[in-house]
This record gives structure tokens, C-alpha cells and sequence, in this order.
């Protein structure tokens, strides 16, 4: 009697912990349950990415995310302060991405190749990257409410920034057109293309655009925003949009001049990226001059405010 007593006190404990045994279950860190069709909890240590090349979920902390990111977008020759303005910018930014996501994964990237975050590094450079980084470290960009705001870089401006409008299609207060002076300076700011006149009528009936008369006839007029940017361009009766030229003929940016000289069209392209918030390059020039990472990012995201999670 006492023995069964005894045994089924025992299974009563069994059966009160087991809930507790199975909660407790701890999954490697490249590892989701995929019987959860919930979004996991958020961890603001860590990020998880969908590396596309493998197609699984890895999980990378957060400051050797911020590393990884900044060896990404930046050479790791700029100066310190651009690099610690970059490392904020990147850092808000996938830090939205990961606040809004509704899958798995914080975001997707080809890791194989790098894409977002890079992991081979020179000893020197994550040495210069590291530093910059861990002084600036869990700050992130926000508004007046205290979210975090809208973000985007590219290398080298026109010379002024776009706006979000005129080239994502949505407004932000924080990415507005601002000068970006130092970019015409820079190597690479400029660059041309040429193709011959039969090359672009191919292109171009390659995308149902129909050219009649001569070459010198085929261009019409650019509308484009305030700061340059190509929003469509009359290609005889046809209009295509900059963007689209810019896929076409693979430009560096969308703000170009193009003439027909000599049976052949000249594209003249001005700076590298889509142009809408940070200029790398611009942010380098302003820390040249003496700008530290707070002046950079108020100049470039005008009223936001740069707070420490």
C-alpha cells in the first residue's frame, strides 16, 4: 500500500513538471520551431536573417551585426566619425526591420555573398570598424514619439540629397532634400556611358518602345525632381521612367544628361545610388571637415533625435 502510495506521488510530479521540462526547450541559434506560425519573441540582442543562399535562419548579435554592416557599406579608410554615423544609421534601420517583421526572421539576405553584412575583414579594419562601433553602440534614430525613424544611404549624391517622395513614393520628414556639396569632389562622382545608336534601338525594342526617324530625333524631354533625379524621360512617343533607364543601360544613378553625338548617345551620370539620405561619401567629407557623427546625421536626417536602447 505504502509502495503504491509512493508511485503514484511520483507520477504526480512527473506529470506537474513535464509542462515546465517541455517549455524549457532550448533551440540552437540558427534554429526557429517551425511548428510556430507566430512571429518569435523580439530579441534586441540578436538578429535573425534568412540567409537565401542556405535558406535557413541565423542568428547573429546585434554588435557584430553593426560590425559586419558598417564593413558592408563603408570602407573602413573613411574617418571614424562617418563610420560611427553609419553604424547608427545601419543599426536603426535593420533594427525597424526586425521591430516590424511578421515572420521568423528579422529580414533576408544572401549571406553567401555578403549582402548587408560582411564577415571577411581585414584584422586592421575590423580593429578600425570595432571601434567606431562600440563607442556608439545601441544608439538609434528616432522621432519625437520615440520610434524609430525611416533610414536610407547611398555612396555619392548629385551634390543635394533626394527626397523619399520623389523616389520611394512615400513621404518622410526625415529624408528631405539637403547639399551634399562635398560629393562633386569625389572620385567617381561622375561617369559616362556610351552606346551606339543600333544598341539603343534594341533596348528600346526590347521594351515596346517603337523609334521612328532619325537618332538625333529619337530624345524628348526629362522631367525631373529638385535635386536632378530622372523621373521619366520622352523616348519618341513613349515615356520611361529614370529608374528604368538606369536598369536598362546600367548607370550608376538616375540623375544623367544624355545627347546623341556621332551615332552613338552619351550618358553623363552624376554620383551613386538612389540618392535619398545619407551620403557615405558626403558623410566622410563633412567628418573631414570637422563634423563629428551627431552633426552628420541631424544634417542628412534633419529633426530626429539620437537615443541609446
Amino acid at each position: 500500500m505504502k509502495k503504491r502510495i509512493i508511485i503514484s506521488f511520483l507520477g504526480l510530479v512527473i506529470m506537474a513538471i513535464l509542462p515546465f521540462i517541455s517549455v524549457g526547450k532550448i533551440f540552437p541559434e540558427n534554429e526557429i520551431p517551425q511548428s510556430s506560425m507566430q512571429k518569435k519573441n523580439i530579441d534586441t540582442n540578436k538578429f535573425l536573417v534568412l540567409d537565401t543562399s542556405s535558406n535557413k535562419i541565423i542568428s547573429i548579435d546585434d554588435r557584430e551585426f553593426c560590425i559586419g554592416a558598417v564593413a558592408f557599406e563603408m570602407p573602413a579608410s573613411f574617418e571614424e566619425e562617418a563610420l560611427k554615423a553609419q553604424c547608427i544609421a545601419c543599426y536603426t534601420h535593420f533594427s525597424k526591420l526586425r521591430e516590424n517583421s511578421k515572420e521568423k526572421y528579422d529580414f533576408s539576405a544572401d549571406l553567401s555573398n555578403g549582402e548587408f553584412y560582411r564577415k571577411d575583414i581585414s584584422d586592421e579594419s575590423r580593429q578600425k570598424i570595432s571601434s567606431a562601433v562600440d563607442s556608439v553602440f545601441g544608439q538609434v534614430l528616432t522621432d519625437s514619439d520615440g520610434k524609430l525613424i525611416d533610414v536610407a544611404y547611398h555612396a555619392i549624391s548629385s551634390g543635394q540629397t533626394e527626397s523619399a517622395k520623389d523616389i520611394f513614393g512615400f513621404e518622410s520628414e526625415f529624408l528631405q532634400p539637403v547639399s551634399s556639396a562635398g560629393d562633386v569632389n569625389v572620385s567617381g562622382y561622375l561617369s559616362q556611358k556610351e552606346v551606339s545608336a543600333d544598341r539603343f534601338k534594341e533596348i528600346m525594342l526590347g521594351e515596346n518602345i517603337k523609334l521612328s526617324g532619325e537618332p538625333e530625333t529619337w530624345l524628348g524631354e526629362s522631367d525631373r525632381t529638385q535635386s536632378g533625379t530622372v523621373k521619366a524621360i520622352k523616348i519618341c512617343d513613349t515615356s520611361i521612367s529614370g529608374a528604368k533607364m538606369r536598369e536598362l543601360f546600367d548607370l550608376r544613378s538616375a540623375n544623367f544628361d544624355i545627347e546623341y553625338s556621332k551615332n552613338k548617345f552619351i550618358l553623363t551620370v552624376y554620383g551613386y545610388g538612389h540618392g535619398v539620405g545619407m551620403s557615405q561619401y558626403g558623410a566622410d567629407s563633412m567628418a573631414k571637415h570637422g563634423a563629428d557623427y551627431k552633426e552628420i546625421l541631424h544634417h542628412y536626417y534633419g529633426n530626429c533625435n539620437i537615443k541609446t536602447v
